[in-house]
């Protein structure tokens, strides 16, 4: 293994052989040593920023409106639900009576009770941040550190590759000239 890294005694190793075997064996250490400690930063920095945005929706409530209309299916990207919104009424936390469009399935009619979340001021919003979607946001962000990482490390080791062939063809061209012409001469 130590041949294969190129750390052996090889006397047919130049410097710049040397230095290339430190360059790699020095980044894949920063991803050992760097990996796990990346991974519990990501953790930890998701589960406090999922925490946070748990704290600032506790506000949020779902509520019940009432469908003015009937589902009208509308095209394009439908984010999580069939397309379908229609205009509904309902009453904000703060007894305002509110209306606006909500997504719906596409089944559904006038007249129609649903659920829909609100914030404090009684505007529509998402379902708030569970404690299973912050599990899986942490997941993720575990899971894609390290891989930030190696891709990051793979450019930096290919960026030093590129320079040390470049030292090393300079070195080879250099040895050719000494030799060359010895090796050229007509008899």
């Amino acid at each position: 293994m130590a041949r294969q890294l190129g750390w052996d005694r090889n006397p047919l190793r130049r410097r710049v052989d040397r230095v290339e075997a430190a360059v790699l064996t020095g980044l894949f250490a920063v991803f050992l040593i760097g990996a796990p400690a990346l991974m519990i930063a990501a953790a930890r920095v998701t589960d406090s920023a999922g925490l946070r945005q748990q704290h600032a929706e506790r506000a949020w409530q779902q509520v019940p409106a009432t469908l003015l209309q009937t589902a009208v299916t509308q095209a394009g990207p439908s984010y999580g639900w069939d397309g379908a919104r229609a205009s509904a009424r309902w009453t904000a936390p703060d007894g305002q009576r509110r209306t606006g469009l909500v997504a719906v399935d596409s089944s559904a009619v006038a007249g129609q009770h649903v659920a829909v979340w609100v914030d404090a001021a009684g505007r529509i919003t998402r379902s708030p941040l569970s404690r299973y979607d912050n599990l899986g946001n942490i997941v993720l962000a575990t899971v894609t550190a390290p891989i930030i990482l190696a891709a990051a490390l793979a450019i930096a080791g290919g960026c030093a590759r590129v320079v040390v062939n470049r030292r090393r063809l300079a070195c080879w061209d250099r040895a050719w000239h000494a030799v060359g012409p010895r090796w050229t001469r007509s008899p």
